[in-house]
């Protein structure tokens, strides 16, 4: 699992590639897309069977000695072996029933060694030795390290692995492709005072000379490399059985108390997927691994049998956490655990299918928190996640589900809101269209089929469509060959209504012609209709509706498309909003705010809406009210001419707020909580000065008495407080910062700074992310926190200072960090700013850059275009 660094930023503070851009009239005609360009991939000519490695850190100098055997066959006849290394030492080379030493080649720029023999090897088996030497960086790529404050208030450090998608052969001379698959021997050579972990248990622990000791693991299955793992630290493990598998959380010394609701989530988790993917977990023990820090990439990574997290995404302290971390530990879990199955059993061939991994796990994620914890509403709350995918796929620089990846560098410019959101968005969709027992039916026969294989998406379309009750394939293919959203417009027709189907864009390159077949569901108020059927642009739709009552489209929301409403059956849909399920009061919302901003339909209409979400709807429906709202209002900047509308806004939320209060009452639901907290937030942001008071005041005991502020009620007012700051303010939050011994608190302090409006505290901000009192880890993270409300002060800073920034970011995300600053940018001179990183960016990043830039263009567009028709109906509509 890789998140994209806004989430796990908003997670933090919060309690809650060449694409192929053309469109086909007809894409379901070609079971895959075509290729336009040759993939860059190792040859075929030799292919490892297993791998034994023996490796021995030394956490200090942040070096590592390596040797490793490499079982392989030789397919064919050649004079060289050619595999992937990269930042690594080769020192000694030999070939089994060779006598000479191979000439070795490097290419750093696709990072490959081949060692080229005088005599060509002929087919068979042979072992290739190799001893190395490595690098331990300090952010998450390869073997790498991660400093904390231990017990006794020394530093300590521990070592853990990341390798998706491409970095292991960072640790290990390797095929390091996806679909190449091995089996691993692992031995580490560490302090006998550590704990080391890997994929597997243990098989034998001796002791060695100066403290040290060799922990050899059990061989791990046949599976692809960037799922071995390993960690060393100073650790303790709290575990219970489930059937043959023993369930763990690895954590420092220490933090125990706070991984078992992780283990319990776990241990439900496991029985759950185990029946519905009706294949059981096949290895003997499944750990979860927790780490002090933080990656601007990725929460947590699905190592089979040792899935790492950082702390924010497993741990729990009662005094610190929220209901809504409690909520997203249970879902990340789901979610990789979940892929223990898809991506690590069955593993996509290649990086252009990364979304069987990933968006299978995120909507398995989402039905495996619904089956135990109905009350979140979890369908509810991921309709956000699925619209932050409707938006980047609304605009330039969107790509296909089933995206070319060229080669391994621009396979990290996939793990976006496309490959999960919408990926899981469309699933859940064929779903419900299938029906839920044939689409479980058609999961259970693909994984039986190709467990410990590589798939492609057709493969597990064949097992789908075998089951389907209706054809399938092309509402499938449609969806997942070709970018861009869905229109499907709603107009009065005799007796009915007349549904058709074009393309939803928020700008000119979005708005294309295009087809998809896409499943709809209509359902009329007063019960009187309900119809499912398949609308595209050449086969549009009549649908009868008695007595012309207010309809519903896309009912239950399950359908990935926008859907506009013509004036007349707006409004009479509009004002019995309170009627509608939760579900398609969303749906309302979204789309109302969507199509008003991308012009298809008047502003007034989400505006309007706005005053329809009464305190007694669903708490999700509230949050999401106030989310939208708030997100209306960031249009304006704090310039003076958007306090009309941030009026208009405090008085829509403050009735809402005033029913939950500042109290929790007893037995009160956990989506509660969450609703008070977001908009106690959302009221200081606008500048509520009551809220705003209340928080401080409520501060101020908190300096005085830590006790007075606890979960998710501390995270609301010391955000409220650190948006408002002054000076003084500043410097209290930043000794809190220093002083906390909680990592993740440590982390979401700090970015509090980062979120000051004061431009002097985003100075200072951005003067401590480079003093060096830092972890290295954190740094990213708080020039992003500035970025939330200065991005191009930001995004200067970080440029300015890039030679400093990079090494502190992962290499494959350098420019998805950078260009992220800038995105939120409302100034058109950001746009040549972009341009002009964008020509030092590598070529394989460009995407990244567009991405920004379309984003820009359509918030400018919204500034521009829209705003004024706000600022007219405001002064037509006086509070």
């Amino acid at each position: 699992m890789k998140l994209a660094s806004a989430l796990v930023a908003a997670l933090l503070v919060a309690t809650s590639p060449l694409a192929l851009s053309q469109a086909h009239a007809q894409p379901a005609s070609a079971a895959a897309p075509a290729k336009t360009q040759a993939r860059v991939v190792l040859p075929d000519t030799v292919q490892p069977e297993r791998y034994d490695i023996r490796v021995t850190p030394n956490a200090g100098a942040l070096t590592f000695d390596g040797q490793v055997k490499i079982t392989v066959q030789v397919k064919k006849t050649t004079d060289r072996i050619v595999l992937n290394a990269a930042d690594l030492e080769l020192k000694r080379v030999s070939l089994q029933g060779r006598t000479e030493t191979p000439r070795i080649v490097l290419d750093d720029k696709v990072q490959t060694a081949a060692f080229v023999f005088s005599k060509p090897l002929t087919p068979g088996r042979y072992v290739l030795s190799i001893d190395y030497s490595g690098k331990i960086y300090e952010q998450a790529s390869g073997l790498f390290s991660l400093d904390y404050e231990g017990q006794n208030g020394a530093k300590q450090r521990a070592l853990f692995t990341q390798f998706e998608n491409s970095d292991a052969r960072r640790f290990v001379p390797s095929w390091d492709e996806p679909g190449v698959k091995a089996v691993y021997g692992l031995t580490i050579e560490a302090p006998a005072d550590q704990m080391a972990v890997s994929n597997m248990p243990v098989a034998s622990t001796s002791k060695l000379a100066n403290g040290k000791q060799l922990v050899r693991f059990q061989d791990s299955p046949k599976m692809s490399s960037y799922l071995l793992f390993m960690a060393l630290g100073d650790f303790e493990r709290i575990h219970k059985q489930v059937g043959n598998t023993d369930v763990g959380v690895v954590v420092r010394k220490g933090d125990a108390a706070k991984a078992e609701y992780a283990l319990d989530a776990s241990v439900k988790l496991l029985g759950y997927f185990n029946d519905y993917f009706g294949t059981p977990y096949p290895l003997p023990k499944l750990d979860m691994i927790a780490g002090p820090g933080q990656s601007q990439f990725f929460g947590a990574m699905e190592n089979w049998g040792a899935i790492f997290y950082f702390d924010y995404y497993l741990l729990l302290d009662p005094k610190l956490s929220t209901e809504s971390d409690k909520q997203n530990v249970f879902i990340v879990v789901a979610h990789e655990m979940a892929h223990q199955w898809f991506g690590d059993l069955v593993t996509m061939a290649w990086w252009d299918d990364l979304w069987l991994n990933e968006g299978f796990a995120s909507w398995m994620e989402n039905k495996a928190t619904d089956h135990f914890h109905p009350e979140w509403k979890v369908w509810l709350q991921t309709q956000a996640a699925q619209q932050s995918a409707m938006r980047l796929d609304a605009r330039a620089g969107t790509h296909p589900i089933i995206t070319e990846i060229p080669d391994v560098f621009a396979a990290s410019n996939a793990f976006d809101e496309i490959t999960y959101s919408k990926g899981q968005g469309v699933i859940r969709m064929l779903e419900d269209y299938v029906g839920e027992d044939a689409f479980r039916t058609g999961v259970r026969n693909y994984m039986q089929r190709h467990a410990y294989k590589n798939t492609v998406t057709e493969d597990f379309w064949a097992e789908i469509n075998k089951v389907s009750p209706r054809p399938m394939l092309q509402v499938a293919r449609d969806f997942t060959l070709q970018a861009g959203v869905p229109l499907i417009r709603v107009e009065e027709a005799p007796r009915g209504i007349r549904l058709t189907q074009s393309r939803f864009g928020a700008d000119e390159a979005s708005k294309a012609p295009q087809t998809w077949r896409a499943p709809v569901a209509v359902r009329s108020l007063d019960g009187g209709v309900s119809w499912k059927g398949v609308v595209s642009a050449a086969n549009p739709e009549t649908v009868p509706v008695p007595n012309g009552a207010p309809v519903v489209v896309n009912a239950g929301q399950t359908g990935y498309y926008r859907t506009a409403y013509s004036a007349p059956l707006w409004a009479k849909l509009a004002p019995q909003f309170a009627r509608l399920e939760p579900m398609d009061q969303l749906g309302l919302l979204y789309d109302s705010r969507a199509l008003g901003e991308a012009g298809y339909v008047p502003m007034s209409d989400f505006l309007e809406l706005t005053r329809y979400g009464t305190p007694q709807a669903d708490p999700v429906v509230l949050q999401t009210l106030a989310s939208q709202i708030n997100a209306m209002a960031s249009y304006y900047g704090q310039d003076a001419r958007g306090e009309p509308f941030r009026a208009f806004a405090r008085a829509r939320l403050a009735p809402i707020f005033a029913t939950v209060g500042w109290e929790k009452t007893a037995g009160e639901a956990d989506n509660v909580a969450v609703l008070r907290g977001s908009l106690i937030r959302t009221l200081g942001s606008l500048g509520d000065p009551t809220v705003i008071a209340e928080a401080r005041s409520r501060f101020a005991a908190y300096v005085a008495n830590p006790e007075s502020l606890t979960g998710s009620m501390r995270t609301a007012v010391l955000g409220v407080v650190a948006t408002n700051a002054d000076a003084a303010t500043w410097e209290q939050l930043h000794t809190l910062a220093r002083n906390t011994k909680d990592v993740t608190d440590r982390q979401r302090l700090l970015r509090l700074l980062g979120s000051a409006r004061d431009p002097k505290l985003a100075d200072r901000a951005l003067a401590l992310s480079l003093s060096g009192e830092l972890e290295a880890t954190d740094v990213p993270s708080l020039v992003s926190a500035v970025a939330g409300v200065y991005p191009d002060k930001a995004f200067d800073f970080a440029v300015a200072n890039r030679a400093k920034f990079e090494p502190l970011l992962e290499s494959s995300s350098r420019t998805t960090w950078f260009t992220g600053l800038a995105s939120g940018s409302r100034d058109r001179a950001m746009l040549a700013k972009l341009a002009a990183f964008g020509r030092t960016a590598p070529a394989s990043t460009q995407g990244e850059v567009q991405k920004a830039e379309a984003a820009i263009q359509t918030r400018l567009s919204v500034i521009e275009q829209r705003l004024p028709e706000v600022d007219r109906w405001l002064a037509a509509h006086p509070n």
